[in-house]
């Protein structure tokens, strides 16, 4: 069985651009980077073939600097480079028009955007109780706290949401892109469990519909293919919110 086309080294200064086939999707990747994950799973739920090159974010290589805009996701694609998770994603979509993941409907992709856009204010507060600081323990956990109970209103509204259509998915009966788009970040709040036990920072039970979704989505082959569990985050948040980071510690165990 041939390695994921994402389980390869993550590219530091000083090393070269690969060369690229100007007829296949490349991925400019960081294998635990919620906005690259985006991408990816577009590729794969399409069954798009792709190419990936992993980037070191702490030590970018100068030609990634000078020809994107120093973050992930980027797609080439015909010598050409595509930034921004959202726009490269929809571009990808559109490369195969018969598989496409938003509705043919505008109003409908309309309103499935805007359903991103809603559901993505749930990033603030998810980094925000990974980073709370204080001047002592009750002062941190406090924040942290507050963080989530902000965060836990995006949770609300998903719930309502899924609840309101009665469907699998956002999308409808099948994923879609606002499913893909909005699911990083949830499949990594399981970490605040490893990172912060007998925290309280669970999905409410109450939050039945979301919480289905939830086993819908991992039952998604791409997400199936390329998802981590909440060890895996934790271990690189424990990392990368520090000096050193490996992050090619997921290559010996070829995920």
């Amino acid at each position: 069985m041939s390695s994921p086309a994402w389980n390869v080294p993550h590219l530091a200064a000083g090393a070269a651009e690969p060369e690229a086939d100007p007829d296949r999707v490349t991925v400019y990747n960081m294998r635990f980077c919620p906005f690259a994950e985006r991408t990816i799973l577009v590729l794969l739920t399409k069954n798009i073939p792709f190419n990936v090159v992993n980037i070191n974010l702490k030590k970018k290589p100068d030609w990634f600097v000078e020809k994107t805009w120093g973050t992930v996701s980027v797609v080439k694609y015909k010598g050409e480079y595509i930034m921004e998770s959202l726009v490269n994603s929809d571009f990808v979509d559109e490369l195969e028009p018969a598989t496409a993941l938003h509705p043919l409907d505008p109003l409908e992709k309309a309103k499935g955007r805007l359903l991103v856009e809603k559901f993505g204010k749930m990033r603030a507060p998810y980094y925000g109780v990974l980073l709370a600081k204080g001047d002592n323990t009750e002062e941190v956990t406090k924040k942290r706290l507050e963080m989530f109970n902000e965060l836990k209103k995006t949770l609300d509204c998903m719930d309502k949401e899924l609840k309101n259509k009665g469907s699998k998915f956002f999308s409808g009966d099948s994923v879609g892109m606002t499913d893909l788009m909005v699911w990083p970040w949830i499949e990594r709040l399981p970490c605040y469990n490893v990172l912060m036990p007998g925290a309280n920072l669970d999905i409410p039970a109450e939050l039945t519909s979301l919480l289905a979704w939830i086993k819908n989505m991992w039952e998604v082959p791409a997400i199936k293919a390329y998802g981590l569990d909440g060890a895996a985050h934790a271990k690189f948040y424990t990392q990368y919110f520090s000096e050193h980071c490996d992050f090619d510690m997921l290559l010996t165990k070829g995920a």
